[in-house]
C-alpha cells in the first residue's frame, strides 16, 4: 500500500497561507507519497486550483446531500469541488459536537457513496489510557464507526491519542505498535484480507524530530498532522521522513 500524510489545518489559514500548499506540491511533485492537505472550507476551491501534484481534503461533511441544514457541507458539494478526502470523527467533532460512533459511520457511509476517501479518526482520552481502557475503547470506536460499511475501499483509519494532539506529547514506539497492531487486528476481524490494504495512520503531536522513528514502527502507514502542517518548513520534514521509509 502506499503511504500517505495528511494535513489537517483545522480553523487557521487565510489565502495569504495557500502558498504553503503550493510549496507542498511543487517540492513533492514525483513523491511515492500520497500527501493530503485539509485547509478550512473556505480555502479548498483555491487550494485545488494550485495543488497540481497533491490531494485536497476536507476536514469535516454533513450525513445529508442537500437540505435545510445551515452553515453545513455536503458531500456533493466536495465532490463538486473536486476533494478528495474527508477527515471525520476527529476528536475534536467527538468532543465539542457530541459526534457519536453512529453519527461518524453515517458521514463515512456518505463519503464512500462519493467516492472521497474517508479518514476515519479513532483515539482515546488521557482518563481511559491511564484506566488501561485503550485497546478496547478503539475497538469499540472502528466497530461503531464502520457500522453497516461492507467494503474497505476508500477507507483510512487515523489513531490519534486525545491526549497527545496539540499538547507535544506522544506515545512511546512501544505503545504505538501495540496500538496499531490491535487496529489493524480488529479490521481484519471485520473485513478479512482485505484490511491489510487499510492505511492506519498516527496522529498527535508528529513533528520533523519524531516522525522518522514513528514511521519505523509496523502497522503505522503515514500520518495525520496537526499544527506542523500550516507551514512547508515543518511540514516537508514529517514528508521526508516517510519517504526514506518507503
Amino acid at each position: 500500500m502506499r503511504k500517505l500524510v495528511a494535513g489537517n489545518w483545522k480553523m487557521n489559514g487565510n489565502r495569504e497561507n495557500l502558498l504553503e500548499i503550493k510549496k507542498v506540491s511543487d517540492r513533492f511533485s514525483a513523491s511515492d507519497v500520497d500527501i493530503v492537505v485539509c485547509p478550512p472550507f473556505t480555502l479548498l476551491s483555491a487550494a485545488k486550483e494550485i495543488a497540481a501534484n497533491i490531494f485536497i481534503g476536507a476536514q469535516n461533511l454533513h450525513v445529508e446531500n442537500s437540505g435545510a441544514y445551515t452553515g453545513e457541507i455536503s458531500a456533493d458539494m466536495l465532490e463538486d469541488l473536486g476533494v478528495t478526502h474527508a477527515i471525520i470523527g476527529h476528536s475534536e467533532r467527538r468532543t465539542e459536537y457530541s459526534e457519536t460512533n453512529d453519527v461518524v459511520a453515517r458521514k463515512v457511509k456518505t463519503a464512500l457513496k462519493k467516492k472521497l476517501n474517508a479518514i476515519i479518526c479513532i483515539g482515546e482520552s488521557e482518563l481511559e489510557r491511564k484506566e488501561n481502557k485503550t485497546l478496547s475503547v478503539l475497538k469499540e470506536q472502528i466497530y461503531g464507526s464502520l457500522k453497516d460499511i461492507t467494503g474497505t475501499e476508500n477507507i483510512i483509519v487515523a489513531y490519534e491519542p486525545i491526549w497527545a494532539i496539540g499538547t507535544g506529547l506522544t506515545p512511546s514506539l512501544a505503545e504505538i505498535s501495540t496500538t496499531h497492531d490491535s487496529i489493524r487486528l480488529n479490521l481484519l476481524e471485520m473485513y478479512g484480507s482485505s484490511a491489510s490494504n487499510i492505511p492506519i495512520l498516527y496522529g498527535g503531536s508528529v513533528n520533523g524530530l519524531n516522525a522518522s522513528e514513528i514511521f519505523s514502527v509496523a502497522n503505522v502507514n503515514g500520518a495525520l498532522v496537526g499544527g506542523a502542517s500550516l507551514s512547508f518548513d515543518t511540514f516537508s520534514p514529517i514528508v521526508q521522513a516517510i519517504e526514506n521509509k518507503t
